[in-house]
């Protein structure tokens, strides 16, 4: 009878408990996807201010996304809505739980997949908090106590924001790299630990259960890739049955020029490699049939505006990210 007692009183108070997380995930939980309202990597977040169901195409990644994928040019040579939800050293945790987070107001029909994070080793216990963040958001959000204000604690969230560049980040210098051998032929295959096989094969079967196709992308750099990282990912691939695109090894196709596409000696594109990567990327949706162009639709009339301020505000005058939008990923 004791031990029944102990474990009433223990599934009392572990109810209790999860009562009190979730009244106050309700209150710490930012009421809008604003860096204001201390949005975790709102850019990255900006799709939930996106109208609903009107995000086709998503981009997640890491730093290699945000610097060579430009959904606005997608958009103006097709009529295809992207968004870029890429961060600084991503690891695929977040990258699932942002698949998550698209899914409360977006309907993607295809999600590509950076494959430089496959490769950030994290552990099992990693995934398992940002999990456990995204079911009760008080484990994320703990330190808004700072900012807290009235309408924490009376509102329900309602994310409008979004970036006009649709989470694209521009850089245009120029810093070639020394070596640009780096896909040398073979046959070794790098191993993937454990955690990332768990998220990517998550990530998968949330995109088979949204009708969702997956397609994993490697971006051309010289610092975070090569053939053994190539095989590994091909073998991933293969396993989960779904696409796989290297860059790397698509030099006519996707044509860079590493003398003056890359921004910091073959780490990452500027906005000329940025340009090829988009090009490529937005004819093989079109060869493929993946999704259809908006253009012309009044629901979508944003996303010219929105374009001609990237060409203006952005690519014309030069505008390159800040520094502080780079950071990584906790």
């Amino acid at each position: 009878m004791v031990y029944v007692k102990r474990i009433i009183k223990a599934l009392i108070f572990t109810a209790g408990l999860i009562f009190l997380l979730v009244v106050a995930s309700q209150i710490f939980v930012p009421k809008n996807n604003t860096e204001e309202d201390g949005m975790d990597y709102f850019v990255a977040n900006g799709f939930q201010g996106e109208k609903e169901n009107s995000v086709d195409v998503l981009f997640i990644g890491d730093s290699e996304f945000y610097s060579s994928i430009v959904p606005l040019q997608m958009w103006n040579d097709a009529g295809y809505t992207g968004y870029n939800c890429g961060t600084g050293g991503q690891p695929l945790s977040y990258s699932l739980a942002l698949l998550q987070r698209s899914l409360n107001k977006q309907s993607p029909k295809v999600l590509f997949l950076e494959t430089n994070a496959i490769y950030r080793d994290q552990s099992l216990a990693k995934v398992a908090y940002t999990m456990a963040g995204e079911c009760l958001p008080i484990l994320r959000y703990h330190d808004r106590w700072k900012i807290l204000k009235g309408k924490d604690f009376t509102e329900t969230p309602d994310y409008n924001w979004s970036d006009n560049d649709k989470g694209y980040r521009f850089y245009t210098e120029v810093k070639p790299p020394e070596n640009i051998n780096h896909m040398v032929p073979s046959d070794e295959s790098e191993s993937i630990c454990r955690a990332n096989r768990i998220c990517v094969s998550a990530i998968k079967d949330l995109c088979d259960k949204n009708g969702i196709k997956l397609i994993l992308v490697s971006i051309p750099s010289t610092s975070n890739w090569n053939y053994p990282r190539h095989n590994g990912v091909a073998k991933l691939a293969e396993e989960l049955d779904c696409e796989f695109l290297d860059l790397n090894l698509l030099p006519e196709e996707c044509p860079i020029d590493w003398n003056a596409d890359t921004r910091d000696r073959g780490d990452h594109l500027n906005y000329a490699g940025a340009q090829k990567v988009t090009a490529y990327l937005t004819s093989y949706l079109t060869e493929h049939h993946l999704v259809e162009s908006h253009k012309g639709d009044p629901y979508y009339a944003n996303w010219d505006e929105c374009y001609d301020k990237f060409m203006t505000d952005t690519v014309g005058a030069g505008k390159e990210a800040p520094q502080d939008m780079v950071e990584t990923v906790d």
